[in-house]
């Protein structure tokens, strides 16, 4: 079995009401024809597609960090055609198995394109700008991220192609800037971006030569100033200095009008093909005896992030990517860090690149469990005074699905499409 898998992350998280109306068009269902004044040389002929195929698998509402992930997945193994045409295959009937597998990439490209393009037009109207956003979660735009991995069967050719579909769809019909990365990354002067018009040859040879022609998601958050708060109490604010940024970077935009406007008002969007990602978190519990110990704990969650990632070339966890935040339990109206009864929450937030054949989550909850008392030692012999603070590491949570999930997912008949 087979399955692409597409996760989008937008920047609310709090108001009830406006993620209802973004998920209202994540479920819709319907069949779609695309009117002939908008095919192109590139469409096939048969332009119908079945919204259906791509089903809404899970909703992920993180409160605390203002922030919701919508999980899609469709079927990429022979049972996709069923799904999309609604049992009449008599069209591929005639077309070998290579030109049937091609047909069907292009066509679960623009499911998952569709799909994508309807939640992202629904978050830019509901949530409203950019400018006035504020969270204890990075991020880079009212869409913030989109992510497609291939499941099973499903070869990562066909991410790449949904994922440029995306991004391409994004910068053309959206105004949004985005910028590809993973197996997606558009190579200058390739044939989908804005680097020219070079042969389509030309650019698949190009994406095959190293993986050092991959542009990385970290890469990009931290040229664009991801990994630095701008607001009190470790929050992130409005559209900061992203567009300034930008400015300075020799990389610009795959897609999109670089325009100030538009950055400011809708932030930025990574778009991306990789091998599934696991979102792992651990909790850090600490007690403090005043306010003035919240810097000494945020300081000790940092620390052992630092620790944990990949970027720590002595002991650090081989394809782990991770940081500190600190989770809150506020409103709109209250975005101060969560302390009650002296106590704070600090997450380390981890990426585990690929569990399958790397570092595993019971890999990282053991190291972070070991690197607590150790740091808290080096600290104090640093001159830091605890003054009694303590700190305890809770068990992580994976935040996403897990693939054998995604393919029981779309496999199912049920008229439920959403995963709690």
């Amino acid at each position: 079995r087979g399955a692409l898998a597409c996760v989008v992350y937008v920047s609310e998280g709090r108001r009830m009401d406006v993620l209802k109306a973004i998920e209202s068009v994540a479920l819709s269902k319907r069949i779609t024809t695309k009117p002939n004044d908008m095919k192109t040389k590139r469409d096939d002929d048969d332009e119908t597609y079945n919204n259906n195929a791509v089903k809404l698998v899970k909703t992920f509402i993180d409160e605390p960090y203002n922030r919701t992930g919508f999980t899609f997945a469709v079927r990429t193994d022979d049972d996709f055609d069923d799904a999309v045409n609604g049992g009449d295959n008599s069209a591929l009937v005639v077309l070998d198995g290579k030109a049937k597998n091609e047909r069907r990439k292009k066509k679960v490209s623009r499911l998952i394109a569709n799909r994508v393009h309807e939640v992202a037009t629904s978050a830019f109207m509901e949530i409203g700008s950019f400018k006035k956003h504020s969270a204890t979660h990075p991020r880079l735009g009212i869409v913030d991220h989109v992510s497609v991995h291939p499941i099973g069967t499903c070869d990562m050719d066909a991410a790449k192609e949904a994922a440029r579909a995306v991004g391409r769809r994004f910068g053309d019909e959206l105004g949004v800037n985005a910028y590809m990365y993973g197996h997606a990354t558009m190579v200058k002067g390739g044939d989908d971006g804005i680097g020219g018009e070079a042969s389509a040859n030309s650019a698949r040879e190009k994406d095959t030569e190293s993986n050092r022609e991959r542009r990385e998601l970290a890469e990009i958050r931290r040229k664009l100033g991801y990994f630095s708060a701008n607001g009190a109490n470790e929050t992130w604010v409005g559209a900061s200095d992203v567009y300034d940024r930008m400015q300075k970077w020799e990389v610009k935009p795959d897609f999109g009008s670089s325009e100030k406007s538009d950055v400011e008002e809708k932030g930025v969007c990574c778009v991306g093909a990789v091998p599934f990602v696991v979102n792992y978190n651990v909790p850090m519990i600490c007690e403090l005896s005043d306010e003035s110990q919240e810097k000494l704990a945020l300081d000790l969650g940092k620390q052992i992030a630092k620790r944990v990632s990949q970027r720590n070339e002595i002991d650090g966890l081989p394809n782990v990517q991770s940081m500190a935040l600190m989770r809150t339990t506020t409103t709109p109206s209250t975005p101060s860090p969560s302390r009650q009864n002296n106590k704070m929450e600090i997450e380390i937030a981890c990426n585990l690149l690929d569990e399958t054949s790397s570092t595993t989550r019971i890999q990282v909850q053991k190291k972070i469990e070991e690197l607590m008392p150790e740091l808290l030692v080096e600290n104090v012999l640093r001159g830091v005074k605890l003054n009694g603070a303590s700190c305890q590491i809770g068990q992580g949570y994976v935040t996403n699905l897990q693939p054998q999930d995604f393919l029981d997912a779309v496999s199912s008949t049920s008229s439920d499409d959403t995963a709690s």
